[in-house]
Order: C-alpha cells, then structure tokens, then sequence
C-alpha cells in the first residue's frame, strides 16, 4: 500500500481495495480537492475542516521546486505510473 499509493493510474494487484482506497485520498489531498473520486464537495470540506493540512501542500511546492533544481528531467520522482 505505501508503496503505490503515488500511483498516478490505478492499481490492481494484492490487496487492491486497501490500496486504491489509500491512493485516492492521498490524490484528493495532494490535488486541494481538484480531484475527488466520487466524493462530493461538501464531504472533502468536512474532512478538510476535521483534518487541516497545517502547511503539508507549502511544503510540497518547496520540496517540488528543490528537487526540480537536483533533477530538471525528473522534478516528481515520487510519482509512479
């Protein structure tokens, strides 16, 4: 589950309920809500409100930008197919 839950497509394989589960919410939580899977708006902002993201998606922006300098041709090297 760890391991492909940056999958960018979905995933079949062992255990693949847990996983896409698992991958799917850290997709609504990386894109802010721009991609929710079904979820409805009022859901996303209940959980936002329940669970805030205390500077996560600030911290991806500057980990993206300081890797983008190590590595122009791979600026996302946690994301997998």
């Amino acid at each position: 589950m760890i391991e492909m839950h940056h999958k960018s497509s979905k995933y079949e394989g062992d255990f693949t309920d847990t996983v896409e589960t698992f991958r799917r919410a850290d997709w609504i939580d990386v894109t802010m809500g721009s991609k929710l899977f079904g979820l409805s708006r009022k859901e996303y902002n209940g959980i936002k409100v329940q669970h805030p993201t205390l500077g996560f998606h600030q911290f991806l922006v500057i980990q993206t930008i300081k890797n983008f300098f190590k590595s122009p041709l791979n600026p996302l090297p946690m994301f997998k197919k």
